[in-house]
């Protein structure tokens, strides 16, 4: 299967493919809302594990192409632990996950559409070489950290979509001055799966590993390395 692309099971066209963005079914402006809410989901729940920094989250450009599109977008971080690289991975995949149903835009062939998009995402999870517990820990400290400060990612995204970039002073302040959501309030119902390959990218990491004639690195602990422009600093074609 192509990288832009994601299986159709619709009973119309069973062995079909569709593109990210035939799945999508988005206008240009609601697509790029969407990569907003993508990167400020990464940024925001970064700097709420308190052992990164943002120096800014850029989108250059979104745009529609027939049967296509693309989007070249990145957030430029600094992590102290692999950890809280690991969290900020998850942060922008579960903060589309939720915006999709809170707008009432969750399908099944879209949630398909949002792992695709997170391919990158997830190739550096896998990269890290984290066990499948340490991934499911990340996962659920990123969706905690993205449901106590949800009304941050929506005020991020929406200076981001606007002005097509937000510096790091202006994501902390959003941060200190939106209200947060109490711990204890119930999370958002989902009524899909939760996007989780926890097992399957901890099985291929562990598998890569054995071919690799030494021990096992230990887990990378970035200090001041920009990890995530690394591998979402470059156009994503749609």
């Amino acid at each position: 299967m192509a990288a832009d692309e994601v299986p159709v099971s619709d009973q119309a066209a069973p062995a079909g493919r569709l593109t990210v963005r035939q799945a999508l079914q988005f206008d240009d402006s609601l697509y790029h809302r969407f990569t907003a809410i993508h990167e400020a989901g990464h940024a925001v729940v970064a700097l709420a594990t308190g052992e990164a920094t943002i120096s800014e989250c850029v989108i250059a450009q979104t745009e529609t192409m027939p049967g296509a599109g693309r989007a070249d977008a990145y957030t430029h971080a600094s992590v102290n632990s692999a950890t809280a690289h690991a969290t900020l991975l998850y942060g922008g995949v579960l903060a589309q996950q939720r915006w999709l149903h809170e707008q009432q835009l969750w399908s099944p062939l879209r949630e398909a559409a949002v792992a695709q998009l997170a391919s990158h995402d997830y190739a550096a999870l896998q990269a890290t070489g984290a066990t499948s517990e340490q991934l499911r820990q990340a996962r659920s400290t990123a969706q905690a950290l993205r449901d106590r400060h949800w009304p941050a990612i929506i005020a991020a995204s929406a200076l981001l979509a606007q002005n097509g970039r937000v510096t790091g002073d202006e994501l902390n302040a959003i941060l200190r001055q939106t209200p947060t959501i109490a711990q204890d309030a119930a999370p958002p119902t989902l009524t899909s799966p939760p996007i989780t390959r926890a097992e399957q990218i901890a099985a291929e990491s562990q598998r890569r590993a054995s071919r690799i004639p030494q021990a096992p690195a230990p887990l990378p602990h970035p200090q001041s390395e920009s990890l995530h422009s690394q591998q979402r600093n470059h156009r994503h074609v749609r």
